[in-house]
């Protein structure tokens, strides 16, 4: 039977149906209406425009417009490119922004104005939004669960090859730009293909003792590279630079040889350590990364290894993220309840009266410190030692705090899905921070947005 016109299925979640559009303008109402925002707004004016006050030039983005730019990319997964496609042709995004007429934002700007905003002040937002949870009866804060997950990186696998290659690569690519520039006066000999032929070899060569003879070839290409990089940069504040443009140039490859020339040695030292002397070394002074030497290194059990950061989430029965930490290493769980419990804490001025954690938490100083903060129900996934009467009043709340832990599986997967915790591209230790708060925040937001319209529905 051929139709005149076939009507689209409705995305429907329960017997709410949600839209896109919808979902925004549900979003806008708690943001507006969000206890505290406007402290939000000058923290975000304080990182971005900080003590400056122009009276001439083009206006900037207002902070509201700032926050509503981080939850919006976060919520639609978005790249700084495609949100400001979507500012143009996107009606529901337009509307969110409140963009006149033929505005439109460009991408650097939206850039350049998400980037200066710090971590606290993302956090600042989650608070704001968690007060608002609160009043509209959401969340109470009286039952908690805690878990920790990783977060990765941008970075490739790292190998001792690819790494020495990272630095011959890099050094010699900013030691380019600077003879463009400065011409005769930088002398260097670009050793990039020998380091890449190199590095070919080693990931083919079966041989240990090949492996051995080409893994020192290019630790000797790597340190004659660091070698020209330190006589480039005692002569680069020298160099006298025609304009500005060529000065910001030359200040930028100074500044990047002098980042790469300490972390290419550190990379040859583990080279050398691991590969000649058959030396394990700790995880905490390896390198993964040149690019991102902040990244740590988690192995799962028997699975994957993990190269990123170990983050803490706490959440309620409401599914929002109450609380969020970035940890530094690798500390035990057993470690971060009474951190979880200060956070907690200071956000509903009250210790929770339930609380479900996973068993890697559980030990006998944990169980006392919640109890004398005024935790009356207790449990850990497994309790290890401890009597069960000295956790919970009753087995069946024993089973039911269980359960509910689980669901903090969920939520983290959730997370991860939908708002880029499985993967951070953001660079720096502090963006990294960032991107992870805004993106509670974005999650949280989403949250409300829906449970206003179901209530409003229902």
């Amino acid at each position: 039977m051929r139709l005149l016109k076939r009507l689209q299925l409705a995305l429907r979640e329960g017997k709410v149906t949600f839209s896109t559009g919808d979902e925004l303008d549900a979003m806008s109402k708690v943001l507006d209406e969000a206890p505290g925002i406007e402290a939000v707004y000058e923290a975000v004016l304080g990182d971005v425009a900080g003590n400056a006050k122009r009276q001439v030039g083009r206006d900037g983005l207002s902070a509201e417009r700032i926050v509503r730019l981080g939850v919006l990319r976060k919520r639609l997964g978005l790249t700084y490119r495609r949100l400001s496609e979507a500012t143009a042709d996107s009606l529901s995004v337009r509307r969110f922004l409140d963009l006149r007429n033929g505005e439109t934002l460009s991408r650097s700007a939206i850039h350049t104005n998400l980037k200066a905003v710090s971590d606290s002040t993302w956090e600042k937002l989650n608070q704001c939004l968690v007060r608002y949870a609160v009043k509209q009866g959401y969340e109470n804060g009286r039952t908690i669960r805690s878990d920790t997950t990783t977060v990765e990186t941008n970075i490739h696998y790292p190998t001792d090859a690819s790494l020495l290659n990272d630095c011959v690569r890099v050094l010699s690519r900013e030691m380019e730009t600077a003879k463009e520039i400065a011409g005769k006066v930088i002398e260097y000999t670009d050793h990039r293909r020998r380091a890449k032929s190199k590095l070919y070899l080693i990931n083919n060569l079966r041989g240990e003792d090949a492996r051995r003879a080409g893994y020192l070839e290019l630790i000797r290409i790597t340190r004659k590279t660091i070698e020209y990089a330190e006589r480039v940069l005692s002569i680069l504040p020298k160099i006298p630079s025609r304009d500005y443009a060529e000065m910001l140039r030359l200040n930028a490859c100074e500044s990047a040889i002098r980042t790469y020339i300490p972390l290419g040695k550190r990379v040859i030292n583990q080279a050398f350590r691991r590969i000649v002397q058959q030396e394990k070394v700790p995880a905490n002074e390896k390198v993964v990364s040149i690019f991102e030497p902040h990244s740590d290194i988690f192995v799962k059990g028997l699975r994957d290894v993990v190269f990123g950061h170990k983050v803490c989430l706490t959440t309620g029965p409401s599914c929002l993220i109450l609380g969020l930490r970035v940890l530094d290493g690798n500390p035990k769980d057993s470690t971060l309840v009474p951190h979880i419990l200060a956070d907690h804490q200071e956000t509903f001025h009250a210790a929770p009266e339930r609380a479900a954690f996973d068993g890697c938490f559980a030990s006998t100083a944990n169980r006392n410190l919640l109890k004398q903060a005024g935790v009356q129900e207790l449990t850990f996934s497994k309790n290890l030692s401890m009597p069960l009467d000295s956790l919970v009043s009753n087995p069946r709340i024993h089973r039911m705090l269980r359960r509910f832990r689980a669901g903090a599986e969920g939520c983290i997967s959730f997370v991860k899905r939908v708002f880029s915790f499985r993967r951070v591209l953001d660079r720096s230790k502090e963006t990294f921070a960032a991107a992870l708060h805004l993106g509670a925040a974005a999650c949280n937001l989403t949250l409300l947005a829906r449970y206003d319209i179901a209530r409003a529905a229902a």
